[in-house]
């Protein structure tokens, strides 16, 4: 059977355009969510951690010595659970896992990833969304077979791929399941035509094709 969604790449040349404002019909409105440790809808758990050094050469952190805050958030209601757990720093934020049921009236996991990181930091001072340890079949699969093998690259790779954002390959990353989280952020942080992604860099940790890791860039326009 046929599927009748449209490609990655036309996927993500869409959401590029909604992004930086050169097109309309934009479905991501700028969101007002916000949160607090003491939430009556959340339960919000928050530790500083150190990251281990493979991870923080990907991020291009030189300071071994880095501190992240890791932060756990879950919805107090199990009937219809949304769960956000990842670790933030000056500049970045490492999304580690996420779920929103499709039954949940939360808001989306876009809007829990600013709200996650205006905890500590002021929104404007981000630089990067990491997204790690993606095991989501159309991201990986994107990757995998659409990107890394058009540019006859193997996967998994320990090499550090940058993929500019005029770029096909680019393209394709946005329009994936996890292109589309990072995207929507973009755009219900700040609306459309102020920051732009203006890259991503891939890289698989310890050659495991589930441990692909996913960096996006980001730039004022």
């Amino acid at each position: 059977m046929t599927s009748t969604s449209p490609p990655w790449e036309e996927r993500g040349l869409i959401l590029q355009r909604w992004i930086e404002g050169r097109q309309s019909g934009c479905p991501y409105p700028k969101s007002v969510f916000t949160l607090a440790y003491k939430s009556r809808d959340y339960l919000i758990v928050a530790k500083q951690e150190k990251l281990n050094a493979k991870l923080l050469a990907f991020l291009q952190i030189g300071n071994t010595n880095s501190t992240f805050h890791n932060v756990s958030v879950t919805q107090r209601d199990v009937s219809a659970p949304t769960w956000w757990i990842g670790r933030i720093a000056p500049g970045m934020v490492i999304v580690d896992d996420i779920f929103r049921s499709k039954r949940s009236d939360d808001p989306y996991i876009s809007e829990f990833t600013k709200a996650v990181y205006q905890l500590e930091f002021p929104l404007n001072s981000l630089k990067s969304v990491v997204v790690a340890n993606i095991n989501e079949k159309d991201t990986v699969h994107c990757a995998r077979h659409k990107v890394y093998k058009s540019q006859g690259l193997q996967y998994p790779s320990h090499t550090q791929h940058i993929w500019n954002s005029s770029s096909h390959e680019f393209q394709a990353l946005l329009g994936t399941g996890i292109g589309k989280v990072v995207g929507a952020f973009v755009l219900c942080a700040w609306g459309q035509g102020r920051k732009r992604v203006s890259r991503i860099v891939t890289f698989n940790i310890d050659s495991d094709v589930h441990k692909l890791h996913m960096r996006f860039d980001l730039e004022d326009m």
